[in-house]
């Protein structure tokens, strides 16, 4: 490449490398269940981010179902509806 090429193509990599990064959603928890379900997540104390570090939430969890896209709720084995990958309950439980 020659430098003038490389003058060339700065302005179009700056504007690559000024991209926002497409974020997690706030929150996870706009969805239709049914009472059972809903009345599962608030026993277990699902939360869309955990109160605890990031060692202690779902996406750090062995009941943690990742999503397809890594800005995207995810879900769970024991709970249904999405889950945030920040989020956190009372059955956590540390990827071995």
């Amino acid at each position: 490449m020659t430098r003038r090429e490389l003058l060339e193509a700065l302005p179009a990599l700056f504007v690559l490398g000024c991209r926002k990064a497409e974020a997690l959603p706030e929150t996870c928890d706009e969805v239709t269940l049914s009472s059972d379900d809903l009345a599962t997540r608030r026993t277990l104390g699902y939360v869309d981010h955990t109160p605890y570090d990031d060692e202690k939430s779902c996406s750090a969890c062995a009941q943690f179902v990742a999503p397809p896209d890594a800005n995207a709720c995810g879900g769970c084995k024991l709970l249904k509806g999405p889950i945030h990958p920040r989020g956190y309950c009372k059955a956590f439980a540390a990827k071995s």
